[in-house]
């Protein structure tokens, strides 16, 4: 029996499981940077998705606000076409009829025409506006949306804590205690021997050497 060779054995195996440890620390690690790349290429994304989406809805409302403008100035060129042809003051001065009456109704039809004019410029203005607050609550989308993205990769990682160095038994303690085990055992046997017949045991040279204590390690 090699003394103290539960405590190598038990040390080497105390050694094997501490490098299993580290060896599973790291790969949990490089698992972590891994996941931890691909989330900050979809935030990226994320980002630069949701300015493309904000950039989109403003050229949405410019475009539909041209529309209404045109819209508009084809109805106002419509209108004083309409006003030409239909202005009854204006036939009445040409037949020669230049009274009161003819005034009145010639102002009163350009009055006319000038509401409908006002009428349209006020309704380019609401819609300038209801278009400017849409725009607003979707830049504040966008906007919330992207601090979500953030929160969500603001995260600070770091490894798993390392786990701790292992215990090693004391060999040399252990041989020490081993050998007086032995000792103990062969001081038993000799004390038997002893009463039996009343004879000294002598132990050979050999059985000596195996009782020396090791140096340790």
């Amino acid at each position: 029996m090699c003394l103290g060779e539960g405590a190598r054995n038990a040390n080497k195996a105390a050694k094997r499981q501490y490098q299993y440890q580290l060896a599973q620390r790291e790969r949990n690690w490089m698992n972590t940077l891994a996941l931890t790349s691909v989330q900050r290429v979809q935030y990226d994304q994320g980002i630069d998705s949701s300015n493309v989406g904000l950039q989109n809805f403003y050229g949405e409302m410019q475009e539909k606000y041209g529309d209404l403008i045109g819209q508009s100035m084809q109805e106002g060129e419509q209108g004083w076409k309409d006003f030409l042809k239909t202005d009854e003051g204006a036939k009445m001065a040409a037949s020669g009829q230049t009274g009161r009456s003819a005034g009145r109704i010639s102002v009163t039809e350009l009055g006319d025409y000038l509401s409908k004019g006002s009428r349209r410029a006020y309704q380019l203005t609401q819609a300038q506006e209801k278009m400017s607050d849409a725009s607003a609550k979707m830049a504040a989308q966008t906007r919330a949306q992207q601090m979500q993205l953030f929160a969500q990769n603001n995260i600070v990682r770091n490894p798993e804590l390392a786990p701790p160095r292992p215990v090693m038994q004391n060999v040399g303690m252990a041989a020490f205690k081993d050998a007086l085990s032995i000792a103990s055992s062969v001081a038993g046997i000799a004390s038997g021997f002893g009463s039996l017949g009343g004879n000294k045991l002598t132990l050979t040279d050999k059985q000596l050497t195996a009782l020396q204590i090791p140096g340790g390690g």
